[in-house]
């Protein structure tokens, strides 16, 4: 052990050495943020500066068009002319007129106010005046001094052939110049020049005589026609207001007194450890044998937790590197025997050839599903969640098990659904379509002969809608629910002729509760069973934009420029959304498509001016349709926004890098989504 006098010696040094370093800390922390600050106020006086130049820019080019409309005037309504020119040189206290050539030069055609009279020759700076607007294409300024006055003067060539040049000169005085203390550029001291440089003989005016035309200044060019002012810029107070432009000084203050507040008290800590150190070592033997326990009981859950984590890992892995292994060969047994399908073959091996394609792509199903599984457990599963309308996901499911039904000579019938199928639930369509797809299934397949498989909705607290199938069937074993969910457990069917994997029931459960539902049964033996999926109930997208919308009457004549909005989307009430968006507008006309290759050939027939795209399709992918738009010489060049509910950034920045124009989340924002429409207006009909 240290001795006590090192132990001393290190225990007054330590509150130095902590002071020194927090002091440093509070210095280094001051610098950055008055940097910070410095640069912030930089960046708002170039703002400020160029706010400054466009409204220059806009306030004096706007003598571009009114020039050659007086010159107009003054051609065709001589006293009009003259009644206005009268009044606006009073008013500028200057002079305005039109000037054209003649054999003795440059003569005064018109006049009013203070300057050259009508028939006067024009020379020296307003001849130069004269001559360059009548090169120039555009409008022209200069800043001379006429009888001890300034005079601001512009000038365009109008008239045929642009022979004619109208001016208007304004009388100033740099003194007189006052600004307004509500002005919205207060904070600003500025000159500005009619040239481009910081010529004292073109200044026009300035806010003051100080201003510095070096250091922190912004110089920005101000565009007036076909002339290029100077406007110099700086700030009379801190831009970015008095507290952030002395916040390095509280940093560093703050941080004097922190310095000095830790110190003090890592000196009394470190004398109070002296005591502190003595009672531990007192209390060290009777803790060492309880810490020796913990640890070993610790170190037991920890090898625990990890024996489970590696098992859990090592089957997931498994599962996805079997599935994909598998599909090497199973690629070649399918491809292969459709092959022999297509030849002439004899009756039984036909019907061999038929196994075949029937147990592979079984295989394939299963393979799927063992992925979805690993997916899941993973975390890589990705959902696409909306509003989706319960009616319509029944009405798909009973369209697509109809055909099972009959041949199984299963009765399929929707119960009352008076009760919550006009209702929306929070769920990924396609993932929805696939648990009841399943569960319908199930019900028809283990139903007993001329049975009946019914479906309905029902409303249950706390705001969610339970959807039902409810079979006729043998039911199930009370021994046997602790097993239904489990993967490859098919409680005994396997010893009959009903297809299966035994691990449907499983991905169902695990996708319902993916999509933050619950997935449940209710069986007795010998009256059947019933399956069903709780989701939570959300507004639909169409009842929701009508609620925030006040219903306008659309169009009733539609306008001949008519553009074209095709839009893919298999889920009919986005349809509805999206149809009740665009009927404010008379001249957009919607074309849909419920599936992606019949989009594909709508794009190439109609060329809409923009196309609409949700990523999940029944046939094929969004981002599939989305390439093949892209690689077709009809379809490369006409933009089309992704319509999705999936919002994460990769998937965003993915589909753009792809090729996409826009990428809208679901639910809609209206707002943006008229906004892309509006901008059609600009295209090219």
């Amino acid at each position: 052990m240290e001795s006590e006098a090192v132990q001393g010696s290190r225990r007054r040094v330590l509150p130095f050495v902590v002071l020194a370093a927090m002091l440093c800390s509070a210095i280094g922390t001051s610098v950055v943020v008055g940097r910070v600050v410095k640069d912030q106020e930089r960046r708002l006086l170039e703002e400020r500066a160029k706010e400054a130049s466009a409204l220059l820019s806009t306030s004096f080019g706007s003598f571009s068009s009114t020039l050659p409309l007086l010159g107009a005037v003054a051609t065709a309504a001589p006293p009009v002319f003259d009644q206005f020119a009268s009044q606006s040189a009073v008013l500028s206290g200057g002079w305005i007129g039109t000037m054209t050539g003649s054999g003795d030069g440059l003569v005064v055609k018109t006049a009013a106010g203070t300057g050259p009279a009508v028939g006067t020759a024009v020379t020296d700076d307003r001849a130069a005046l004269v001559n360059r607007a009548l090169a120039a294409r555009g409008l022209v300024s200069t800043v001379f001094t006429e009888d001890g006055k300034r005079r601001l003067v512009f000038a365009v060539a109008t008239g045929p052939g642009r022979a004619t040049v109208i001016a208007q000169e304004f009388a100033f005085d740099l003194d007189g110049f006052q600004r307004s203390a509500d002005s919205a550029f207060s904070e600003l001291e500025a000159a500005v020049y009619a040239g481009k440089t910081a010529d004292p003989d073109n200044l026009l005016f300035a806010t003051t005589a100080d201003l510095p035309l070096t250091g922190r200044v912004e110089r920005e060019p101000v565009k007036i026609g076909s002339d290029e002012w100077l406007l110099v810029a700086t700030s009379s107070r801190p831009l970015v207001g008095s507290f952030a432009h002395r916040a390095h000084t509280y940093v560093l203050g703050v941080g004097v007194i922190t310095a000095l507040l830790v110190a003090a008290l890592v000196d009394m800590i470190s004398r109070r450890r002296v005591y502190a150190l003595a009672l531990v070592d007192e209390r060290t033997a009777e803790l060492r044998e309880a810490l020796a326990a913990k640890e070993q009981l610790e170190e037991g859950q920890r090898q625990a937790r990890e024996v489970a984590e590696a098992a859990n890992r090592s089957k997931s892995e498994f599962l996805s590197r079997m599935s994909h292994e598998l599909r090497t060969p199973l690629n070649a047994v399918l491809g292969f025997a459709q092959l022999l399908e297509s030849e002439d073959l004899d009756e039984a091996d036909h019907d061999s050839v038929k196994q075949i394609i029937k147990g592979g792509r079984h295989l394939l199903d299963l393979i799927n599903e063992v992925l979805d599984i690993s997916r899941i457990e993973s975390g890589t599963f990705q959902l696409s969640s909306e509003p989706v309308l319960a009616s319509e996901v029944l009405s798909d499911i009973l369209e697509l098990t109809r055909p099972l039904a009959t041949q199984a000579g299963i009765h399929l019938v929707t119960g009352s659904t008076s009760d919550g199928a006009d209702l929306f639930v929070l769920a990924d369509r396609q993932r929805l379509k696939q648990i009841l797809l399943n569960l319908v299934s199930n019900a028809i397949k283990y139903n007993r002969p001329g049975g009946t498989v019914s479906l309905s909705c029902q409303a249950v607290e706390p705001n969610r809608l339970r959807i039902k199938v409810r079979d006729t069937g043998p039911g199930i074993r009370p021994e046997h629910l602790d097993l239904l969910f489990m993967p490859f457990e098919r409680l005994g069917a396997e010893h009959t002729n009903v297809e299966g994997s035994g691990i449907g029931l499983a991905l169902s459960r695990r996708l319902a509760e993916a999509l933050g539902g619950t997935l449940d049964v209710e069986t007795a033996l010998g009256q059947g069973t019933t399956f069903w999926v709780e989701l939570p109930i959300v507004e639909g997208q169409v009842e929701r934009y009508e609620r925030l919308n006040q219903p306008v009457e659309a169009a009733k004549a539609r306008n001949p420029l008519t553009r074209k909005v095709l839009y893919i989307e298999d889920n009919i009430s986005n349809l509805r959304l999206v149809e009740r968006i665009l009927e404010r507008d008379g001249d957009i006309e919607l074309v849909s498509a419920m599936q992606g290759r019949l989009g594909l050939e709508l794009a190439r027939e109609h060329q809409p001016a923009l196309i609409l795209l949700d990523l999940h399709l029944p046939d094929v992918t969004g981002d599939e349709v989305l390439r093949q738009l892209r690689d077709d010489p009809q379809t490369s060049s006409i933009p089309v926004v992704v319509v999705s509910a999936d919002a994460t950034s990769g998937q965003i920045k993915r589909l753009l890098a792809e090729g996409a124009s826009a990428y809208l989340t679901k639910p809609l924002d209206v707002s943006e989504l008229r906004a892309l429409v509006e901008n059609l207006r600009t295209l090219t009909p």
